[in-house]
């Protein structure tokens, strides 16, 4: 995958040019484990849902404390609302950059505002633009200024999945992302989308897996059963599932 190329070169110009400190002790011999890390295929970055337990550090939207859950949810981006925790920001941009995705499917659209900020990454980080199609029924809430050559909002009601238009999705390239932010029939629209995604297709749901409850449980068994695995290298990239998405960056192998 694309992550690993920086990490890659610069492993290759120090060992060329340094490769005393690259020796077990050395000064950078630290780039090593990083690079089969970040690796796409490393078989450790991937896991089973059900070989994941629940434990986190910290909630992610009341991170470090209640205290600060106003500044949490209170994000905005060009002045509109994009309620998503910085943590959160920063492993899309890095998703984005490594995956290089020609459609985000967004449910979920709010004001406009994560559409507008989906759009404006994949227009600086993707070398092939594509475009991010958003999804919700309250399309009269979307802010005038969410305008953006490469977003589109859809009016769905997603409660039902037959709502969906079957001929969009089977003609919008690939890569995907789907993220789930609407937290409306969770599994039943998984099982709809899925059969839409391709082999490295990422389908992230946030929020709802933080309840950790028997749906959501019942649910991941479901996803697994449908050949996702969790990216390990997104849902503990700052503590173990220290993000929106516990357990819910998903890959489809």
């Amino acid at each position: 995958m694309k992550l690993a190329s920086g990490y890659r070169a610069f492993w290759e110009a120090a060992h060329k040019n340094y490769p005393d400190q690259t020796k077990p002790g050395g000064n950078l011999d630290w780039i090593i484990a990083i690079s089969s890390i970040v690796n796409g295929e490393c078989s450790d970055r991937f896991a089973k849902p059900s070989e994941r337990g629940w434990a986190s550090y910290f909630h992610a939207k009341l991170f470090p404390n209640r205290s600060t859950k106003v500044g949490a949810l209170a994000q905005t981006y060009k002045g509109l609302l994009n309620i998503k925790t910085p943590f959160d920001l920063h492993l899309y941009t890095r998703l984005i950059w490594e995956l290089q995705p020609q459609t985000i499917l967004e449910l979920g659209s709010l004001q406009g505002g994560s559409g507008l900020w989906f759009a404006d990454q994949m227009s600086v980080l993707c070398d092939n633009k594509g475009g991010v199609h958003s999804f919700d029924i309250n399309t009269e809430c979307i802010h005038e200024d969410a305008i953006h050559p490469m977003l589109k909002f859809h009016q769905v009601d997603l409660s039902d999945v037959s709502n969906f238009d079957q001929d969009l999705l089977v003609n919008l390239p690939h890569p995907w992302i789907v993220v789930d932010d609407a937290n409306i029939e969770i599994f039943p629209v998984f099982s709809y989308l899925s059969q839409f995604l391709l082999s490295g297709d990422y389908y992230v749901i946030e929020d709802a897996t933080m309840r950790a409850d028997k749906e959501i449980i019942d649910g991941l068994e479901l996803v697994e059963q449908s050949r996702f695995l969790v990216d390990t290298y997104y849902t503990d990239a700052f503590g173990t599932n220290l993000t929106c998405a516990p357990n819910a960056w998903l890959r489809k192998s």
